[in-house]
């Protein structure tokens, strides 16, 4: 499983460190989407992973990371709770839409800014 990240984003890079550390098994590698050449823009405002020729993104993804990581799944019966209630994503997308990028003040461009 493929996981591209925001390496720009303190709360993702930290994310991607954590389930590095116990993802024991070795079934997970993680990109910073922002290596790539031409990503999808979509990448800059939710987490996507690569599995088996599927993509899954937001909070959807999450759910692929926990089925992966055997200390994660505890969790997965309320993250399927939350989203079949519609939680899970809502509180997805306000934790992405308020997440901060670094390098703050260093762009040119509007490359470090979300668009929502």
């Amino acid at each position: 499983m493929v996981v591209y990240y925001d390496s720009y984003c303190k709360f993702c890079k930290t994310s991607a460190t954590l389930w590095t550390k116990i993802d024991w098994a070795k079934k997970l590698t993680f990109n910073s989407f922002r290596t790539l050449e031409d990503y999808p823009k979509e990448m800059e405002k939710e987490l996507h992973v690569a599995y088996n020729g599927k993509w899954y993104r937001g909070y959807n993804a999450l759910i692929q990371i926990a089925k992966m990581l055997p200390l994660m799944w505890p969790a997965l019966p309320f993250m399927y709770l939350f989203k079949w209630i519609g939680l899970g994503n809502f509180l997805y997308r306000k934790i992405a839409e308020n997440r901060k990028l670094v390098p703050v003040g260093q762009c040119d461009d509007d490359s470090c800014e979300l668009h929502h």
